[in-house]
């Protein structure tokens, strides 16, 4: 019985061939569309380049430090505003909401 399957296990084997070695610089260039025809026993990967659907590059954006400041003129030189915060209030954080007034003196 077991050299049934000693020999089933070298038919197995001898069915498949190691494709020839490949120089690396070969794999890591795309294949020209013109060339992208694969011949017997041969898997050949043909492919679009994706870069064409990908948005431009802007010019550099000055780089925002946060949200602007919600800050108002009322009146004169009075100003009003609103500004949040975070604190701790017994071991638990807590969202305040504050609304301020500036008057110049």
């Amino acid at each position: 019985m077991s050299h049934v399957a000693l020999l089933m296990l070298q038919v197995a084997s001898a069915g498949t061939s190691v494709p020839p070695a490949a120089s690396g610089a070969a794999l890591l260039h795309p294949v020209p569309p013109s060339n992208c025809l694969a011949r017997d026993n041969e898997i050949l990967v043909c492919g679009k380049d994706s870069d064409r659907y990908r948005l431009p590059q802007t010019a550099e954006q000055p780089e925002v430090s946060g949200p602007p400041k919600a800050e108002w003129k009322l009146f004169g030189d009075v100003k009003g505003g609103i500004n949040t915060s975070q604190r701790n209030i017994g071991g638990y954080p807590s969202n305040a909401v504050m609304a301020t007034i500036k008057i110049p003196f």
